[in-house]
C-alpha cells in the first residue's frame, strides 16, 4: 500500500514537473518569437527588405547591422573613439569617418600586431612619427591623432568617408573603407551622444544630379521595335530615346567616363515580368558586375541615379533600383534614404551585390 502511495505521489510529481517545464518552455518561445519579431519590425525587414545601402562588410560586426553584433571591447572602443571627437569638438561626420576607418583597420579592436610596426585601433605606425608603441596602443591617444590629421585636411567634409580616410591612412586599398558605412553609422547613432544618421548621409547620392537636363521623349509608344545597340535584341522609342540620352549626357554608355558598360534587352527567363524582354529596361555598370561599387563608381552611380530621378517625366522613367533602394516616379524617400528598401522582389538576393544593385542601376521606362 505504501509502495503505491509513494508510486502514485512520485507519479503526480512527475506529472507537475513536465507541465511546469512545459510552460516554462512555452513563455520562453513566446518571448524568443517576439524579441524576434520586434527586432525584425525594428530593423526595417517588411516587405521591401532591410534599410541598408551601400557596401556592406561581412566581419561579425556588421553581422547585425551595428552595435548590436559589437562585443564589449568594440563598443567601448567605439565609446572612446566618439568621445574624443566630442571633446575635440569633432564634426559628427568625422566621428563617423573615424568609426569606419577602426572598423576596416582593425575590427575596432586595440591589437598589438600589424604590417609592419602597425599597432592599435587605426594601425598606426610609430617608425612614420604617430608616436611611440605604447602611445598607439592607447584607443585615446590613437583616436586624437586621427583626428588632428583629419582636421587638418582641406575639404575633408565634402568628401565621401572611404577618399577622407584615406587622406589619414594612406591605405593600399583606399576604397575599402566604403564598405563599412553603413554599419558606423549605426554604431555612431548607438554610442554617440545626440548623434543623428541624418548627418552621415549613409543612404543619400553622392555625386548630386550633374549634367544637362534631359531632352524629352516626344514619340509615341512603339513596342520592342527599335535596335538595342547594347543587345542582340529590341527597345521601345522611350527606352531607346533614354540610352541615346545617358550616352550624350554622361560621354557614353560604355567605358565612359561614369558607366564602365550597360546591357538593356535580355529574354530574362527566370523573371517573365522583367521589362528586360519587353524592351523597356536597361542596366548600368559604372564599375565591374557582381562587385559591389565604392569610390568613384559608387558617387557615379548615384549621380546618374540622381540624373534619372531629375529626368523622370522627361525620359518616361516607371522606377529605378539601386544600393539597395528602389525609387518610384511620383514617389518620396523614406526616413531610411534613398526611395525605399528594395527586397528583391521575391526573385533576387537584396544581399548580393547584383541582386540588391550594388552593381549596377536598373531603370525601367514606362513605353
Amino acid at each position: 500500500m505504501k509502495s503505491d502511495l509513494a508510486f502514485t505521489a512520485l507519479r503526480r510529481a512527475g506529472v507537475r514537473i513536465l507541465v511546469c517545464a512545459l510552460v516554462l518552455a512555452l513563455v520562453g518561445l513566446v518571448g524568443l518569437v517576439t524579441a524576434q519579431t520586434v527586432s525584425w519590425f525594428m530593423g526595417g525587414a517588411g516587405l521591401f527588405g532591410g534599410d541598408r545601402c551601400g557596401v556592406v562588410g561581412d566581419d561579425s560586426l556588421l553581422a547585425t547591422g551595428g552595435a548590436a553584433g559589437a562585443t564589449d571591447e568594440q563598443r567601448i572602443n567605439a565609446s572612446v573613439i566618439v568621445g574624443v571627437g566630442l571633446r575635440m569638438q569633432v564634426p559628427e561626420r568625422g566621428q563617423w569617418v573615424a568609426l569606419a576607418t577602426a572598423m576596416q583597420e582593425s575590427g575596432l579592436r586595440n591589437i598589438a600586431y600589424g604590417d609592419r610596426d602597425s599597432l592599435g585601433l587605426f594601425q598606426q605606425r610609430p617608425s612614420q612619427g604617430w608616436g611611440s608603441p605604447a602611445q598607439v596602443m592607447d584607443p585615446s591617444y590613437a583616436a586624437t591623432q586621427f583626428y588632428s590629421r583629419l582636421l587638418a585636411v582641406p575639404g575633408w567634409v565634402e568628401m565621401p568617408l572611404w577618399k577622407a580616410a584615406q587622406t589619414v591612412q594612406r591605405s593600399a586599398f583606399p576604397t575599402a573603407y566604403s564598405k563599412w558605412e553603413q554599419a558606423a553609422a549605426k554604431l555612431l547613432a548607438e554610442v554617440g551622444d545626440d548623434v543623428s544618421l541624418a548627418t552621415t548621409d549613409v543612404c543619400m547620392p553622392r555625386g548630386g544630379t550633374g549634367g544637362p537636363a534631359a531632352v524629352p521623349y516626344g514619340g509615341p509608344p512603339t513596342g520592342c521595335a527599335l535596335d538595342d545597340p547594347t543587345t542582340a535584341g529590341c527597345l521601345t522609342g522611350a527606352t531607346r530615346h533614354a540610352l541615346d540620352e545617358v550616352s550624350r549626357v554622361f560621354g557614353g554608355y560604355r567605358a565612359g567616363a561614369l558607366l564602365q558598360a550597360t546591357s538593356c534587352w535580355d529574354q530574362h527567363a527566370w523573371n517573365p515580368s522583367s521589362d528586360h524582354p519587353r524592351g523597356r529596361a536597361c542596366d548600368f555598370f559604372p564599375g565591374t558586375a557582381g562587385r559591389f561599387a565604392a569610390g568613384d563608381d559608387l558617387e557615379a552611380g548615384w549621380q546618374i541615379a540622381e540624373w534619372f530621378r531629375a529626368n523622370a517625366d522627361a525620359l518616361r522613367v516607371s522606377y529605378v533600383i539601386w544600393q539597395g533602394r528602389i525609387w518610384t516616379a511620383g514617389g518620396h524617400d523614406t526616413p531610411s534614404g534613398w526611395g525605399r528598401p528594395y527586397g528583391g522582389g521575391g526573385i533576387y538576393d537584396p544581399h548580393e551585390a547584383t541582386g540588391g544593385h550594388f552593381d549596377h542601376l536598373h531603370v525601367s521606362f514606362t513605353q
